[in-house]
């Protein structure tokens, strides 16, 4: 009798979910059977790199895309070898500083997952199951997973990949404004976005790259009308440009010793960095590879003083856009259809079937208001999973398979990726990669962290399904 196939079970299938897949086949040494459950059908993309509009551009440099961490030029390879049937190749140079559109990425994905499968051959054998997994039990044989349809799957490992989960509505956003029918709660509903007018007023909460996108979304189909975008601090992310390489300035072995001392350090480089004439760009990105051992230095007063006071900052000059996409945004605000407020909503409401909200401006004085025809949450995903409203998630927490982060950015993990249950115990044979683990790592939703991530997660396993 044959030794048992192990049984991997992977809950989404977007980047996170195909990468692991995709290492997986890579390494482990015997038979395997691999499950992709994904509820949309969209293996490979997901719902990042599904996007319909070929405005939507990544805001990674194509360099800094590839799907594997030790083969920096595979997708442009892979782009130049595609350009007569995917175009969009042409204008990307050696280098790779170039932006091509998210649903290119999104076929490289899913090649780079046809080709795994074709390359392991009948030693694995990999399902892609069009099914939402609403609930997982863990017995001392294995896990089962409890499909939407009522069908049930049984798998020796779970690995969660379920991606980003749509922004949470404000608690300013009065009942009469979240069911009127034009507050669209998730930016991604592509149903609600294509009833907006041309000549409509919109209103964006949030000034971050989602309303980046979405303005770009609405120019693309023709909107012609204002809009007003308000966040609290009213920051917009900053521009990518071509830099020099910066050398490394930190060492991974005597890193800066709490929040304070790193910030100082930090801002003291970028200064000297002027002084030479470099940009700051080379220095955030000097500190890339060593920003998930910054986060684990911190202990959780200063990670939490850094997500209140810290956080925007970084992310606009970490998370920044493509330079034609902030050209364009320049022009729309200096054309003044694009306009940016900085402040706090203290209130909404519906006013002649329009919505106002009132917002304290951060720079102090009297409220004031905006009135659109729409509301457009671009606020950033819910983080937060005791609030999060999907089956799955709200069976695992009231289960106690698992339970969020203590600063509520992801779920609760061990170092190696294994969630840790309402005890505060790993919980076998259960795991999760990409976003739930920014509470773990901090940057773990770009695709250099994850695909690391999913390659030293899939060879620990693979040793020990061995």
């Amino acid at each position: 009798m044959g030794a048992k196939v192990p049984r991997i079970a992977i809950v989404g299938a977007g980047f996170t979910g195909t990468m692991l897949a995709v290492q997986l086949l890579r390494k482990l040494a015997g038979p395997a059977k691999i499950t992709l459950f994904d509820r949309r059908g969209a293996f490979g993309r997901g719902l990042a790199y599904s996007a319909r509009n070929p405005r939507h551009v990544l805001n990674v440099r194509v360099t800094n895309m590839s799907a594997f961490d030790e083969d920096a030029q595979h997708f442009i390879r892979w782009l130049w070898a595609n350009d007569s049937v995917r175009g969009g190749a042409a204008g990307v140079p050696p280098s790779g500083h170039a932006f091509v559109s998210r649903a290119t990425f999104g076929a490289y994905v899913e090649d780079v997952l046809r080709a795994a499968i074709a390359e392991a051959g009948p030693r694995a054998r990999v399902a892609q199951r069009v099914a939402d997994a609403v609930g997982i039990a863990i017995a001392p044989g294995g896990a089962r997973l409890a499909l939407a349809d009522g069908a049930s799957v049984e798998a020796d490992r779970v690995a969660l990949c379920v991606g980003n989960f749509p922004p949470a509505t404000p608690a300013p956003i009065a009942p009469a404004v979240a069911e009127s029918g034009r507050f669209v709660a998730d930016p991604w509903d592509e149903e609600a976005i294509d009833r907006i007018r041309s000549d409509d007023t919109v209103l964006v909460i949030g000034t971050g790259l989602t309303m980046v996108d979405m303005v770009v979304d609405l120019l693309a189909r023709g909107f012609q009308g204002p809009i007003h975008a308000l966040s609290r601090r009213g920051l917009l992310p900053q521009a990518h440009e071509l830099t020099r390489t910066y050398p490394p300035f930190l060492d991974r072995e005597r890193l800066p010793r709490g929040l304070l001392a790193l910030t100082r350090r930090i801002r003291r480089e970028v200064r000297d960095a002027a002084s030479r004439g470099q940009d700051w760009r080379s220095v955030m990105d000097a500190i890339r590879p060593l920003v998930q051992d910054l986060w684990i230095a911190l202990d959780e007063d200063d990670r939490r003083r850094f997500l209140r006071h810290l956080r925007p900052y970084w992310d606009v000059h970490r998370h920044r856009m493509a330079p034609e996409i902030a050209r364009e945004i320049e022009r729309l605000r200096a054309e003044g259809r694009l306009s940016t407020h900085a402040g706090r909503i203290a209130s909404s409401g519906i006013e002649g079937g329009r919505i106002k909200f009132t917002f304290r401006p951060r720079a102090g004085g009297a409220e004031r208001g905006l009135v659109g025809d729409w509301v457009i949450n671009c606020a950033g995903p819910e983080t937060d999973y005791a609030r999060i409203r999907h089956p799955l998630v709200s069976s695992l927490l009231a289960s106690g398979l698992a339970r969020p982060d203590p600063l509520a950015l992801g779920l609760d993990l061990t170092p190696s990726f294994q969630l840790i249950g309402r005890e505060g115990r790993p919980t076998p044979r259960l795991y999760a990669l990409g976003p739930p683990t920014r509470g773990l790592l901090w940057e773990s939703t770009a695709v250099p962290d994850i695909r690391k991530q999913c390659a030293q997660f899939s060879a620990r396993l693979a040793a020990e399904l061995a």
